[in-house]
């Protein structure tokens, strides 16, 4: 899932690194957050297909160098 990580409001022609970081993770961590509720118990999902998505979203920020977009792991929905 590919994310755009300048936004509408950023005037600057090179977004510093940290910036680009953190709007990474932001959007990482609100992906992971989107998909707690395949975890739970009772819910009748593939556990073992979710759970490899999410330790990608985890894994990410390790392979991922700052840019303005953000290729994240596609979601086993789509």
């Amino acid at each position: 899932m590919i994310m755009n990580l300048r936004t509408p409001i950023d005037t600057l022609d090179v977004l510093p690194d940290e910036w680009l970081i953190e709007r990474m993770r932001i959007r990482r961590d609100r992906l992971l957050k989107e998909s707690d509720w395949s975890m739970v118990v009772d819910t009748p999902t593939d556990k073992e297909l979710w759970g490899a998505y999410r330790q990608a979203l985890r894994d990410f920020p390790a392979t991922w160098k700052p840019s303005e977009i953000a290729d994240f792991p596609a979601s086993p929905l789509t």
